[in-house]
């Protein structure tokens, strides 16, 4: 990481000039899923969906009181006429994640977006007994199990007519939140025998870095997934929503002048939602990472014979965890 990646932070931070909802046209017909959707971000994806009128919006959230509350404040703001559900998901529990999968590949019909938002960026709170071993089980793995799972009927509705006359044949889009938090990664644990039981250890060097390299996991996630036959078709992407006032940046122990430098230049989650609306409804490269409503380069270092073979590894070692808790993704993988 250099100054180039800094002078592009600060640069779409100040000045990126992202697409307003309307320019991705009528949604009509469609079905959506948000993961982690009654706040910041994820409430901000929804909004902008439902003001797009979709047949159908799921916003999948761990505490149900807080997601009705969530759906309330979303009719309300957009008069959103078609169906909005709120369904139960605990990125923390593999069993919440089995259960919600299952779910939605035998109620929906269709899918023609998941964005799987759902994550833990409060690193203060990771430094707590079970804390991190949390933060890496929902922002990595079960959110790479809930997109192996949700593959087979994200595939399945690629093969369906559009769903009215007037609407274009476009691909359902799999899009993972990630975060440039991955370009200041050191992952100082990558030479571990085993990757995942390394970076489960008790010891915690710099639980800050360790919030950083489960962001890097994200973009191994969507480049191994896009590899998978059940992936054929769905464009999967990873997307920075960039700094946004709900996320780390009010965590970070700064001196405080610099914390009010990032203060002064974080966005409302309702911009940085627009990187995620974007990610979901534009065509993109296979495993791309947006940010500021375009594609743009990953760490140079992760596409080296040592980064790729990392990636592959970390993702090994994943399945192994995934066919563990649920035997079902077997069949997905193949």
């Amino acid at each position: 990481m250099g100054l180039g990646f800094w002078w592009k932070f600060f640069r779409d931070q100040m000045f990126a000039k992202l697409p307003a909802p309307e320019t991705y046209g009528d949604l009509t017909g469609r079905t959506f899923l948000v993961t982690g959707s009654n706040t910041g971000i994820g409430l901000g994806l929804v909004t902008h969906l439902a003001r797009l009128q979709p047949a159908h919006l799921i916003l999948a959230v761990r505490d149900l009181k807080k997601g009705e509350a969530a759906k309330e404040s979303i009719l309300t703001e957009t008069g959103f006429k078609g169906v909005l559900e709120v369904w139960e998901l605990d990125m923390a529990d593999f069993a919440s994640v089995k259960r919600f999968a299952e779910r939605a590949n035998t109620s929906l019909k269709r899918l023609d977006g998941a964005n799987l938002n759902a994550g833990i960026s409060n690193w203060n709170w990771a430094m707590t007994t079970d804390g991190w071993e949390k933060m890496l089980q929902v922002n990595a793995l079960s959110t790479g199990l809930l997109a192996v799972l949700l593959l087979p009927l994200l595939q399945a509705t690629m093969k369906l007519s559009p769903p009215h006359p007037d609407a274009s044949q476009t691909p359902p889009h799999l899009t993972i939140t990630g975060s440039a938090g991955m370009f200041i990664a050191k992952w100082v644990e990558r030479s571990g025998a085993n990757l995942l039981e390394t970076l489960n250890s008790e010891s915690k060097s710099n639980i800050m870095d360790r919030y950083y390299t489960s962001k890097l996991f994200n973009l191994f996630l969507a480049r191994e997934i896009v590899n998978l036959p059940q992936a054929k078709g769905v464009i999967v992407n990873v997307v920075d929503p960039g700094l946004c006032n709900s996320e780390i940046a009010r965590d970070l122990p700064l001196p405080l002048f610099a914390a009010w430098i990032l203060a002064s230049i974080s966005w409302e989650p309702a911009k940085g939602a627009l990187n995620l609306l974007f990610a979901l409804r534009r065509p993109t490269s296979p495993g791309a990472y947006i940010t500021a409503c375009a594609e743009s380069p990953p760490p140079s270092w992760t596409g080296t014979k040592q980064g790729l073979h990392l990636q592959a590894k970390f993702w090994s070692e994943m399945v192994e965890v995934w066919k563990g808790v649920a035997p079902e993704v077997s069949s997905v993988l193949v």
